[in-house]
């Protein structure tokens, strides 16, 4: 961002951001995304969009001079959550979104607070209610799909018209610890073939509504002992649908799958939810400019539904918000084998590029 030019600073937070001044003043213009991916993911997720904007304002300013309107490139801190949980927490403390006690007391896996990480990286935790943004009018993503869609279709570039409500469960199964090797199958309480269950519920359930996913993506078990009949089993249940109430819905279904399993196998159980996204609407306008962003470059974007959470989605609260996807080869994302033609990342990035340039001048 230096390099290009551009004014460059760190919010209380920890999100990064390169501005050039506008010659009209008014109202922010954003553009970027997030730098981290999950735990052995690829290299394209988040960091796409960070590089792309780089790249699109530092060519139209080169190209076209000063613009009309102020616009800043930002690199968002944690969207993944991968070491607090808190996805998105960079693009929610700029929406003013934080909970009050978040920062004080998250813990990763190892006990440090998010404060305690916070300062370590040179940062006050208590200022991070000052990362909230009230100047913002707009902000523009490039991002990977992470999906098939487009790959499939053998679309080169999409929009995306909404994102999906998402629901983050917790189930906690109890039962009762017993000696492997003297305990008889029919007298156990195991947590985790309750669990176990429950997971297999859960997936039948949700093959039954069109459209909804739902991952049982974490799994642990007390006291974890090779010899010992497990007591404890705790496991997360992602949950995505694009209607509110068939994802509602669904949300039911399997808290009742889960009360049903534990009390035919009498154990415990506890179902609390974790967060929870309601679906939303990207803005018309911004997608118009990405439309017509793409058909300067030559591929009229086709529309899609994005099921991924995306820090657009978190910032929607104080700015008009919009997505540009290229494809993902494969429809694969959160790994290590993400890629995207070198091809579709220049056109994505000139499509946003074109995009801008309606925008800010």
């Amino acid at each position: 961002m230096r390099e290009s030019g551009f004014l460059v600073r760190r919010d209380p937070v920890g999100n990064l951001f390169g501005r050039v001044e506008g010659s009209r003043g008014g109202r922010i213009v954003l553009v970027g995304s997030h730098l981290d991916t999950v735990r052995a993911g690829g290299a394209l997720d988040g960091a796409l969009g960070v590089v792309a904007a780089i790249e699109a304002l530092r060519s139209l300013v080169a190209a076209c001079g000063r613009p009309q309107r102020i616009v800043e490139v930002v690199a968002l801190c944690d969207a993944e959550g991968g070491r607090f949980g808190l996805p998105h927490f960079g693009a929610r403390a700029i929406a003013g979104r934080l909970g009050p006690d978040e920062v004080a007391s998250t813990r990763d896996a190892d006990g440090v607070t998010l404060a305690d990480a916070m300062r370590a990286a040179g940062l006050d935790p208590a200022l991070a209610p000052v990362a909230e943004r009230l100047d913002l009018d707009a902000f523009l993503e490039l991002h990977v799909e992470q999906g098939p869609v487009l790959d499939a279709s053998g679309a080169r570039l999409g929009v995306a018209t909404r994102s999906v409500a998402t629901t983050l469960l917790e189930v906690t199964v109890r039962g009762r610890a017993d000696d492997a090797a003297t305990a008889d199958m029919d007298i156990r309480a195991d947590a985790l073939l309750g669990a176990a269950a429950m997971a297999l519920a859960i997936a039948d359930a949700t093959t039954e509504v069109p459209d909804a996913v739902a991952t049982v993506g974490r799994f642990a078990v007390a006291p974890d002992q090779a010899s010992v009949v497990p007591s404890l089993a705790r496991f997360t249940v992602d949950l995505r649908h694009e209607d509110a109430a068939a994802h509602a819905a669904l949300a039911e279904s399997i808290r009742r799958a889960c009360a049903r399993i534990a009390h035919e196998r009498e154990l415990g159980h506890a179902v609390r939810v974790l967060r929870e996204t309601a679906p939303r609407a990207f803005d018309p306008a911004l997608l118009n400019a990405l439309r017509r962003g793409g058909e300067a470059v030559g591929v009229a974007p086709v529309e899609v539904v994005s099921r991924a959470g995306h820090d657009a989605q978190a910032l929607a609260p104080v700015a008009r918000t919009a997505l540009l996807f290229v494809p993902s080869l494969g429809g694969r994302s959160h790994c290590a084998d993400e890629a995207t033609a070198a091809e579709d990342v220049v056109l994505g990035a000139r499509a946003l590029a074109a995009a801008l340039r309606d925008l800010l001048y």
